[in-house]
């Protein structure tokens, strides 16, 4: 039973594709159970875990959390829907501080389902079938307080952004965001790549840009051209394919503009470019100016968890879904904000320490704390709260192991790409 449920936290993400496309296609959401899965999943790991400091703290923040929850006085609806949507992903930093997690398989086994999801989502998007475009509008209907007047233009831009089995393309712009840096690093940096990799890297690529994150795409330029420089600095092997990447992406951009003028018109490119620069609420203008009206509500200790989340929007509650730096602190306060920004710094300085093994959590923590202006990555399941608890978790356990992790690396190197082994041990030899 063990195996079973520990099996299943391993291919977390077939699940969550699953959930979706059963739900895209009318079946009924069965996330609630899976929740009790990951808490089975989390008892069994702690189990093994040799406690330390951060390991501590990570357990004074649920408990303060769920304080904050008790003594806010909160309605009983609003508190367990802040448990569900930022306790329960607490639990993966427990699973990847285990003995069962600390190699790379749970990112490794992100590969096959997300480029599944990507592939459907590719094919929706070309293709425009009926009950895609159907799933779309009922979402806005249902979701959004918009008019017959408005949608026309709303439903035009939302359909324009691959999203795949999600009605938006949050879940699709962070996943393969996250694809790309690692199958990036795996073959540029590691050298230990597979066709699988390099064909997920691939559709990523295309992924990441019509599903139309800003930041998302922002951040995959900043660190494409971080690794660049990184690669020519060390002179890394495979550097020659992030030098076709760049031709490849400036060859793409332009192709993709000249179509969306010419054959899209200039209507669609104006309207594409107010919403991404001038329109109202958006991450470029001034984020924080849309919840100005809880500027009153930010508070040392804040008025609950769960508070002012996606969950007390559609429970019909004011609330701050857009910006973590300004829902966190009224939700749990300025103590909350601190510790969870110390958590994730302090991951990242002692990753910076052991770099080579932990380039693709830092590059995670990086991103997270970049998209907290804009989003709420840590309240909102579709933008992977849970991943980013399981990159803290991995890098306080590879950090504490560090003087094992040479061997370790080498052991996965071999393992994933043999050949290269094969080839350094003849030049040896001659």
């Amino acid at each position: 039973m063990e195996k079973l449920f520990l099996g299943i936290i391993k291919h977390y993400y077939w699940i969550l594709v699953a959930i979706a496309a059963s739900i895209m296609f009318g079946f009924r959401d069965t996330s609630s159970a899976f929740i009790v899965v990951v808490v089975i999943a989390t008892v069994i790991c702690a189990q093994n875990i040799k406690f330390e400091q951060l390991d501590f703290f990570v357990v004074l923040y649920i408990i303060y959390n769920l304080i904050t929850g008790i003594v806010g006085s909160l309605p009983d609806r609003l508190f367990y829907l802040g448990v569900r949507s930022e306790i329960i992903p607490i639990c993966f930093y427990f699973i990847a501080r285990s003995e069962q997690f600390k190699n790379e398989d749970f990112f490794l086994n992100m590969r096959r389902p997300l480029l599944f999801a990507m592939a459907c989502g590719l094919f929706f998007y070309f293709v425009q079938p009926s009950f895609y475009v159907q799933f779309k509008v009922n979402d806005l209907w249902s979701t959004m307080n918009i008019d017959a007047t408005e949608i026309s233009g709303y439903l035009l831009y939302e359909v324009s952004r691959l999203s795949s089995f999600w009605p938006h393309s949050y879940f699709m712009g962070y996943a393969s965001l996250f694809i790309f840096i690692l199958t990036t690093k795996r073959i540029i940096v590691d050298n230990a790549f597979s066709k699988l990799d390099s064909i997920s890297m691939i559709v990523s690529f295309f992924c990441l840009f019509f599903a139309q994150q800003r930041v998302s795409i922002a951040f995959a330029i900043l660190y494409l051209v971080l690794l660049t420089i990184y690669a020519a600095i060390r002179r890394l092997k495979n550097r020659k394919y992030l030098y076709a990447l760049w031709f490849f992406s400036i060859v793409f951009g332009i192709a993709i503009a000249a179509i969306a003028v010419i054959v899209l018109g200039d209507g669609f490119v104006t309207y594409i470019v107010n919403r991404s620069v001038n329109y109202d609420g958006n991450m470029v203008g001034d984020r924080f100016a849309m919840f100005s009206q809880f500027m009153d509500r930010l508070s040392t200790f804040g008025d609950g968890l769960g508070r002012y989340g996606h969950g007390a929007v559609y429970e019909g509650f004011k609330g701050i879904p857009d910006c973590d730096y300004m829902r966190i602190p009224c939700e749990i306060g300025f103590v909350g904000l601190f510790m969870l920004l110390y958590f994730c710094t302090s991951s990242i300085v002692k990753g910076l320490f052991i770099f080579r093994y932990c380039l693709f959590e830092i590059c995670c923590l990086v991103f997270v704390l970049i998209a907290m202006l804009g989003a709420a990555p840590w309240e909102l399941g579709v933008l992977h709260p849970f991943l980013y608890w399981f990159c803290i978790g991995h890098i306080q356990s590879k950090f504490l192991r560090r003087d094992e992790l040479e061997e370790e690396y080498e052991a996965y190197i071999q393992k994933e790409n043999p050949q290269e082994e094969n080839e350094e041990q003849e030049e040896d030899e001659k």
